[in-house]
């Protein structure tokens, strides 16, 4: 009867079998890993194109109908020192008021009759200021401050604001954008249609991070804004646990811009003015003129126009877009290169929101 002998591996068979699978793990987890970070950063780019898509459409929806508006860059509107006070932003929304609204009257319609009144009144209406914040412990929210206004007769200028000191800022995007479990979110706003280039590692970033900065802020160079051309820049960074995910940088020629540690995302998109933009069909003499509307001075002359030759006097209608001072000093309101540290104020009023208020006697 033949003996059956049982034969194993070597030692040298079950090192090469070792040698062979560890081979096979390490390309396997070569091409495990690539595949690993292009799904982390797809599922982030979509993440934070939803929020920042967001964010663009309210912009978008508060802005598309107002009848004129003040665009301004934090550092100058007050004395650059601080930010902005309450009184600083009251005075910028009274200059705004008191060029558009003074001695502005409406009437009420008699019943049945549309074209017979059965009274003449002074206007009641809402100035409101939208605030991209772009500093502090509200970067990245969106805030919302609504100033009750009333036309009057001369007694008080032809204007006054409503109550100023108990108008209130609230936020107007939802927290959770810049609360999210997983990570911490960086919002940064800038005006202008921008693109990212590639920045050296700044001072306090990670070497094995690649950086990039809006090309018109790394350059030092103004963003092109005006009445029929408004956009806006959101790039949205991934702060992490550091919330190192942008760092503010001084360059050597003394500009300073605002780099963001890849992955970070931008969005461009312009800011469509229907009513402003339009208005050069009603007024074709001047298209930069704003809505003109009646008027009573001294509350007893017969109702006129407001002009639209000269928007700074007492019965001037302004502009319809502006990004300088109103108070003759014509300083600039709009910083002439892009800083991510200042917030971006927007200031402007709707039609549809004036009614008629007390009547005139």
């Amino acid at each position: 009867m033949k003996k059956m002998v049982k034969k194993g591996f070597t030692l040298t068979e079950l090192i090469v079998v070792v040698a062979i699978f560890s081979i096979i793990m390490v390309a396997v987890m070569s091409l495990i890993d690539p595949v690993s970070n292009i799904y982390k950063s797809t599922a982030l780019a979509e993440r934070t194109y939803s929020n920042a898509n967001s964010i663009q459409t309210y912009v978008q929806t508060q802005l598309e109908y107002a009848e004129s508006m003040v665009v301004a860059t934090s550092n100058n509107i007050g004395d650059g020192a601080g930010g902005v006070s309450s009184d600083e932003l009251q005075e910028l929304v009274e200059e705004y008021g008191r060029t558009h609204f003074n001695y502005i009257v409406t009437g009420k319609g008699r019943s049945g009759a549309e074209s017979e009144l059965d009274s003449v009144c002074w206007t009641n209406g809402n100035i409101r200021v939208l605030r991209l914040v772009n500093s502090g412990d509200d970067r990245g929210q969106v805030m919302e401050s609504i100033y009750p206004f009333q036309s009057n007769d001369d007694s008080n200028g032809g204007f006054t604001l409503v109550n100023p000191s108990s108008v209130t800022e609230e936020p107007m995007i939802n927290p959770a954008f810049f609360q999210a479990r997983d990570a911490r979110y960086n919002y940064t706003y800038a005006l202008g249609t921008c693109r990212f280039v590639n920045v050296p590692v700044p001072t306090g970033g990670d070497s094995e991070s690649t950086y990039r900065a809006l090309d018109l802020d790394f350059n030092g160079l103004a963003p092109n804004v005006g009445r029929a051309n408004l956009s806006l820049s959101i790039v949205i960074d991934k702060g992490g646990k550091d919330n190192r995910g942008s760092i503010d940088v001084a360059a050597d020629d003394g500009n300073i811009y605002r780099a963001f540690r890849s992955p970070a995302t931008i969005q461009s998109a312009p800011i469509s003015l229907t009513n402003i933009n339009t208005k050069v069909d009603f007024y074709k003499e001047n298209e930069d003129i704003g809505r003109r509307r009646p008027i009573i001075l001294n509350g007893t002359e017969p109702i006129a126009y407001q002009s639209t030759i000269t928007p700074e006097a007492v019965d001037g209608c302004g502009w319809s877009y502006i990004s300088k001072r109103l108070d003759g000093s014509n300083k600039e309101l709009i910083s002439s290169t892009i800083d991510c540290t200042e917030d971006i104020y927007f200031i402007y009023a709707y039609t549809d929101e004036m009614e008629p208020g007390a009547a005139v006697s």
